[in-house]
């Protein structure tokens, strides 16, 4: 939520890469990465106490299971399980880029603490094997997801340890189980950073295909703002702000925004109050302060707001509408949010010589209490309203939950209508 910062620090080893693949070698550079690992949360995590977790103690013991691992993957994989000893969902170990990436043909959603295929690529083996939009995905490789370790499954399987092939347990519409296997598309990759010109138009053309905020404004007196990320500049928040300031009534979905720039919240928060607003608590290792969304917008947006959100809503996202319900400046409906929501930042390090392998870890610097004395970590927000898609809604493309919100602020939009509002392919 925090805006990311990356600090460099780089590991000169006199190994080609190579040969850093004898498991040795590899032994010796996770055990590098462990220790520095292990120093970034001892001198950044907010709570000096680590809510009462031994970090050296444990230290000791993942290097001495990483002396006996057997494999990279293993190094990893105990790295990683290091870092999630403090049960927070901003800190998390980047392992160094693979050397392969995986797509598995499908994207996920957590719904009402299920999850469910919200969209399959035609050329997947996902899809040959009859995995369809609306499947409910009841067990991947043994393990059966809910709400709790979601986010924790989707990271080993896309981050840590991306599988050349699963084994799931499927549920159709119509109750019927199936459990079948499939592969995934596997592409190579170099692990080693493009030049400073290939990422940044990398990054340009990501931002533009994600992070760029859509307009529906064809109803008269309505306007609907999808907002897929808090990654923006303040100038950005204004000016997306600037499109519906003259509508009478405002949607704005939240849903699978993850989060990002802590200004871009604030200033966001800035565009519906007129007046100052504490919003809550934010504790720092050095002492909380208070978060004060103070009024320096000249025109604020003075209509009818309504806020979606759902199980991938995080950070800011959350935020924001516990804010807006907690001042009642608005209603919130959809499924409960992520219940991530803390302060983070990124550390970077890197390994090599001429080219440079990067890792890290997205560390807490502070935790949010709202105004009411709660925190969001782990409960997330609880909307007022709860709108719940059905595997039928996502088969035919229905969105219930954008029509609802039309509906309460006395709009006719069918959940047909609404769910083709920003599909690009049906425009």
């Amino acid at each position: 939520m925090k805006k990311i910062i990356f600090l460099l620090t780089l590991l000169i080893i006199p190994l080609n890469f190579a040969a850093a693949q004898d498991l040795k070698s590899e032994i010796v550079l996770n055990l590098d990465m462990l220790e520095k690992i292990k120093n970034d949360i001892q001198e950044n995590y907010y709570d000096p106490s680590f809510h009462g977790i031994n970090i050296e103690e444990n230290y000791i013991k993942t290097r001495e299971l990483i002396k006996k691992a057997s494999s990279a993957i293993e190094m990893t994989d105990l790295i990683a399980r290091f870092c999630f000893l403090l049960d927070d969902s901003h800190v998390g170990f980047i392992p160094p880029r693979k050397t392969f990436s995986v797509d598995y043909g499908w994207e996920l959603l957590l719904i009402d603490g299920k999850v469910f295929v919200t969209k399959i690529k035609d050329d997947s083996d996902a899809y040959k094997k009859g995995i369809r939009i609306g499947d409910q995905i009841y067990m991947i490789e043994g393990f059966i997801p809910n709400r709790r370790e979601y986010s924790i499954l989707m990271r080993h399987f896309n981050v840590l340890q991306p599988q050349p092939s699963l084994n799931v347990l499927i549920i159709k519409p119509n109750g019927n189980k199936y459990k079948l296997d499939f592969t995934a598309k596997i592409t190579e990759a170099s692990r080693f950073m493009l030049s400073r010109r290939d990422q940044e138009i990398k990054n340009q053309k990501y931002e533009s295909e994600n992070y760029t905020p859509d307009f529906y404004d064809k109803i008269p007196g309505l306007a609907v703002l999808k907002m897929p990320t808090f990654n923006l500049s303040i100038i950005k928040v204004n000016k997306m702000m600037e499109k519906v300031r003259e509508s009478e009534n405002l949607i704005l979905d939240l849903r699978g925004n993850r989060g990002g720039y802590h200004d871009a919240l604030e200033q966001l928060l800035k565009h519906f109050f007129e007046r100052e607003v504490d919003a809550g608590k934010i504790i720092r290792r050095d002492g909380a302060r208070s978060f004060l969304i103070k009024p320096t917008i000249k025109k604020t947006y003075k209509g009818q707001l309504i806020v979606l959100v759902d199980s991938s809503s995080a950070s800011a996202a959350e935020m924001f509408a516990r804010i807006i319900q907690l001042e009642k400046r608005g209603t919130v409906i959809g499924d409960q949010s992520a219940g991530a929501v803390m302060q983070s930042i990124y550390l970077t390090h890197a390994f090599g010589i001429k080219s440079y392998v990067f890792y890290g870890i997205s560390i807490t610097i502070a935790d949010i209490v709202m105004k009411d004395g709660q925190r969001l970590e782990k409960t997330g927000v609880t909307p007022d309203e709860k709108i719940i898609p059905s595997a039928a809604d996502l088969i035919k493309n229905r969105d219930p939950v954008l029509s609802r919100a039309a509906q309460i602020l006395g709009y006719k939009l069918t959940p047909e209508e609404a769910g083709v509002i920003f599909d690009k392919d049906s425009n």
